[in-house]
């Protein structure tokens, strides 16, 4: 029996369109007291329709992002397929008088361009690690020699980046000038100020606005002092971070060095 009413009497629901249900709605709300509380149930068509239009943007955006991936693919795929060699002939690296001298025979670019890019094609041109320590008049047991660092660091640079000078004391007063409150009192002590000699007279007339700009000054002196010296204690504390020690091997010793005086050329141990 069951099965048979199934069969004859259910009716499938309609796949309305969002434009279609809301006319209907519409329609009904009319006629229905209290649409809102009767169509609590139902979709939100409003947020379906956001939703839906989120979901296609965010598509829109994979498909761009697939698109300029596989672009980046094909390029890269275009410049490894040229011959090492090739690429390495397009370069010219000159060496320094004094990296010939010291017996130096790889630019210090060059090394940077094979280490960053990972190119074992290259690697393989100059004979490999071992290559590239004979290059560097490196010996792989005894390590560089302490008394060729600082030509070593002078060829191949320091293991140092530049770092941001800090802010100075006027730099805090300003930034504690741009509170709007202080500007708001600012404007008042002048007003105070011009006001008091138009009524008051000469000097009378300058005492409370004088006043305020006294308590300003002091908030921003005040203010400024405090960032000042945290700034002060967080650049000592970030400077006592950055002492961090290495065991390399120089002058066939292991040696435990900073890493501001680290070489290019040291074996780390």
């Amino acid at each position: 029996m069951e099965s048979y009413l199934h069969k004859d009497f259910d009716v499938q629901p309609k796949h309305l369109s969002a434009e279609a249900s809301s006319n209907w709605r519409r329609a009904v709300g009319r006629v229905v007291k209290n649409p809102a509380r009767r169509f609590r149930h139902v979709a939100d068509l409003a947020k379906r329709a956001e939703a839906e239009k989120k979901k296609k943007q965010i598509q829109e955006k994979i498909r761009v992002a697939l698109y300029v991936q596989k672009a980046a693919m094909h390029f890269i795929e275009a410049g490894d397929s040229q011959p090492a060699t090739e690429k390495r002939d397009q370069v010219e690296y000159k060496l320094s008088e004094e990296a010939e001298k010291e017996g130096f025979s790889i630019h210090p670019d060059e090394l940077a361009s094979i280490i960053r890019s990972h190119d074992t094609k290259v690697l393989e041109i100059h004979g490999g690690v071992d290559g590239i320590l004979n290059k560097l008049s490196v010996a792989p047991d005894e390590g560089v020699k302490g008394s060729s660092i600082p030509t070593r660091q002078n060829v191949y640079g320091l293991n140092r980046y530049t770092e941001k000078p800090p802010r100075s004391f006027l730099r805090f007063v300003w930034e504690a000038l741009q509170d709007l409150t202080l500007i708001i009192l600012m404007v008042c002590a002048v007003v105070s100020i011009g006001v008091g000699i138009g009524t008051e007279g000469w000097p009378e007339g300058m005492y409370d606005g004088v006043g305020i700009l006294l308590s300003i000054a002091l908030v921003v002196l005040v203010t400024a002092i405090s960032d000042y010296r945290q700034s002060m204690q967080f650049k000592d504390l970030d400077r006592e971070k950055k002492k961090i020690f290495i065991q390399v091997t120089r002058d066939g010793k292991r040696q435990k060095v900073s890493i501001y005086d680290f070489s290019y050329q040291d074996t780390v141990c």
